[in-house]
Order: structure tokens, then C-alpha cells, then sequence
């Protein structure tokens, strides 16, 4: 560790008692450089903020501002400082205000130089030892902020795969300076080259593209409390503590394909205190099946995803776009998916609703026509139907729950 010299301030308002100090002290010894003096308490706490002082030797009875003032100042703009009272006032009072501002002793006039120098050199010892403390914990706070990545990967991974109990979860949640309660909601995000085959041996070149895309979604994200989990060189999962917009997953597909040559898609869920490895491991499924699908009905599904809100949307529309007959999408699309285009719209639609009661105040009506309904009865027929209750309803289960969110 690089020596460091310590800066020292004496305020005495008498000259000779200045110098007597300064010259009973052979400060190199100590490590110690006396970088001013100062003969008023005023000029006094001028002087050590300008310095930045390490040591301050200081008289209690000083002109314009009385020594204990002048500490309180001092003390305020540098806590570390060690303060040493020189007084000639053999006075318990003084010596009860200067305890509470934690000098480091206490010493009558006239000064006992050999009392002096063991006190520096104590002073020393401690200064010396809080920097190596610190230094330690500066490498170890950039250490962790190096692996804390990885860190905060092998949680996650342990945590999904259901290998820690609550206690655990809550105290790495914690460890990694995240809320000790269940985040809101999961966003899942899986992409695969447009070329496939293309990277099929250029390992090194995933991983590069990864952690860029990484830090991509980082930052778009950066507003919310949230944590990123890379499970594999094409799978990133953002755990989210916050209440999001209800098209931040789309947004963030968005994001990637911008950047990048990919296929992305991105699957955001609600986590209401349940299982989280449990919602995980479903989402996970719930992506692979789709990344499976033929492109026809991947591209039909996205255009859902991307103009649900447009209540003039039909699978007319979409075949047209896709060049191929109506007829053929929808066997293709209940083929593959194993329900219809109806059905598909209509769950993209009820959980967009879900979100919006779940965080709005919109009325039923503004909510149903923001999802792509120009009906508010047909839209809460729709909705009541796939969730088992009316919007109304759904809405206040959501109010009298919005405290239960897990806290182990």
C-alpha cells in the first residue's frame, strides 16, 4: 500500500504555542505534514476544509469562533478527522462537549510533548489501519461489482431450479441489493439467428452477443427495480419489482431486433405470490413451444401481439399481409398452436386488460377499447369468460390482494 502522508491543522490563537507544537514533533515520523495553522476558529474550519485535513490540533478558547463551534463545522464537512482539544481551561463542561464530538484526547496546557507524541502516534496507527479497511473494501466492493453478475446468475439458476428455500432466496435477495420479496412481474426473452447454423461452432461470438444484448435490456430497464438472469447465450429473463407498461415485452423485442439479425420473442407474466420457479419453468415451455412453430404462425402470432388494439383486426387482414389464404392460416395456425386465431386474439387481449386494471384507473369501457374492442359488453363477455369473472371483479380481487405480496 502506498504511503500516504496525513495533513494536520494547528489553531491556537497565541503564536508560541503554535510553533512549541510544531516544533516538539518531528512529524515525518509520523507520516504527518503540518499543512497550515490558523489563529481564530473562523479561519480554523476555512482552512481544514480547504486542506481536507486529516488531524486537527485545536485550543478551545479561540477568537471570533470558540473551539467547539469551530469542531462542529469541521466535523460536519470531514468525519473522519481526528481531533485533538489543547486547552488551558481545566473545565469539565468543555470537556463533556468535546467527548460528544469524539476527539480523540484531551490535553492541557502547557503541552506535555512526550504525552503529544504518543497520541500521534496512536493517531497514526488508526488512520493507517481505516485506510487499509478501506482500501480492502474498495477492491472487494469492485470485485463484487465484477462478479456480480455471475453472482446474481447462480442465485437465479438456483432459485429456478428450486434449490433454496425462502430464507435463502430472501437473504441473496438481499446480499444482492434487491427487494427481499417476490418480484412483480417476469419478463422472458429467447432469440435465435435469422441464418440458422450460421454461429453453430462460434461459441465465443454468442457469448459477445449476449452480454451485449445484455447490456442493452440493462439499460432500457434501468428505471425499474429489476435483475437480469442469463440463463444461455439466447435466453435472458428480467425479474421486475416495479409495476411496468403494459408493452415493455414487446418494446424490448423491438430493441433486439433493431440491433440485431434475430428472431425474438418475449413473454411477460404476472408472479401474484406464487410459485416463481414454478411460472418460471411453464413461461420457459410456453417459449420453446413457439420458437418451434412453423414461420407462417410465428409471424401470424406476432402480428397479433403487435396490433391487438386495433379492433378492426382480422385474420382476413393478417393472411392477406402474409400472402396466403385465410382458409390455410387458420388450419395452420389451430394445426400447430391447438386452438384458433379467435381464441389466440382473445387471450393477448384479456391479458392486456389484466395489466391495465392491474395498474390503472381506466375505466372498463377505456380499457376495452385501448385492447381492441369497440364493445364494452362484448368485451367484458370475452373477459369473463377466459378468467371465470367480469373485469369489475377482476379489478377489485386485484385491490384487495395489492398488499399480499410475498415478503418470506
Amino acid at each position: 500500500m502506498e504511503m500516504k502522508t496525513w495533513k494536520v491543522l494547528i489553531a491556537d490563537d497565541e503564536y508560541i504555542i503554535r510553533e512549541g507544537i510544531r516544533s516538539s514533533v518531528n512529524w515525518e515520523d509520523y507520516n504527518m505534514e503540518v499543512v497550515a495553522e490558523s489563529e481564530d476558529g473562523e479561519e480554523a474550519v476555512e482552512l481544514a476544509i480547504k486542506h481536507k485535513i486529516d488531524v486537527l490540533l485545536i485550543d478551545l478558547n479561540m477568537p471570533i469562533m470558540n473551539g467547539i463551534a469551530a469542531m462542529k463545522q469541521i466535523k460536519g464537512e470531514l468525519p473522519d478527522c481526528r481531533m485533538i482539544v489543547i486547552s488551558g481551561y481545566d473545565d469539565f463542561q468543555y470537556a463533556q462537549e468535546a467527548i460528544r464530538l469524539q476527539v480523540k484526547d484531551y490535553l492541557l496546557k502547557p503541552i506535555n510533548p512526550t504525552q503529544l507524541i504518543s497520541i500521534l502516534t496512536e493517531v497514526k496507527m488508526q488512520l493507517e489501519q481505516e485506510r487499509k479497511e478501506d482500501q480492502y473494501w474498495q477492491q472487494a466492493s469492485r470485485q463484487m461489482k465484477k462478479n456480480r453478475q455471475q453472482l446474481s446468475n447462480r442465485f437465479f439458476l438456483d432459485w429456478m431450479e428450486d434449490m433454496l428455500d425462502d430464507e435463502e432466496v430472501k437473504d441473496q435477495l438481499q446480499f444482492l441489493g434487491l427487494p427481499p420479496t417476490e418480484p412483480v412481474s417476469l419478463i422472458m426473452i429467447k432469440w435465435l439467428d435469422d441464418e440458422p447454423g450460421f454461429h453453430l461452432f462460434d461459441e465465443q461470438r454468442d457469448k459477445q452477443q449476449a452480454e451485449l444484448i445484455r447490456q442493452l435490456l440493462e439499460k432500457a430497464v434501468d428505471k425499474y427495480v429489476s435483475a437480469i438472469f442469463m440463463e444461455d447465450t439466447n435466453w435472458i429473463s428480467i425479474f421486475v419489482w416495479d409495476q411496468t407498461s403494459t408493452d415493455l415485452a414487446l418494446h424490448l423485442e423491438g430493441l433486439i431486433e433493431k440491433e440485431w439479425s434475430l428472431h425474438v420473442y418475449a413473454r411477460q407474466v404476472e408472479l401474484e405470490s406464487g410459485d416463481v420457479p414454478s411460472v418460471y419453468g411453464a413461461t420457459k415451455q410456453e417459449i420453446n413451444k413457439y420458437m418451434q412453430l412453423s414461420p407462417l404462425v410465428k409471424q401470424s402470432i406476432q402480428h397479433i401481439r403487435n396490433h391487438y388494439d386495433d379492433s378492426q383486426l382480422t385474420l382476413e387482414r393478417i393472411a392477406e399481409s402474409l400472402h396466403v389464404s385465410s382458409v390455410y392460416l387458420s388450419k395452420m395456425i389451430k394445426q400447430e398452436v391447438g386452438v384458433s386465431y379467435v381464441k389466440i386474439v382473445t387471450q393477448i387481449r384479456v391479458q392486456a386488460a389484466e395489466k391495465l386494471l392491474k395498474t390503472t384507473d381506466l375505466s372498463i369501457r377505456e380499457i376495452a377499447e385501448r385492447v381492441g374492442y369497440d364493445s364494452q359488453h362484448y368485451f367484458s363477455t370475452a373477459f369473463r369468460k377466459l378468467t371465470g369473472m367480469p373485469p369489475k371483479q377482476f379489478r377489485q380481487n386485484c385491490i384487495q390482494i395489492s398488499n399480499g405480496t410475498k415478503t418470506w
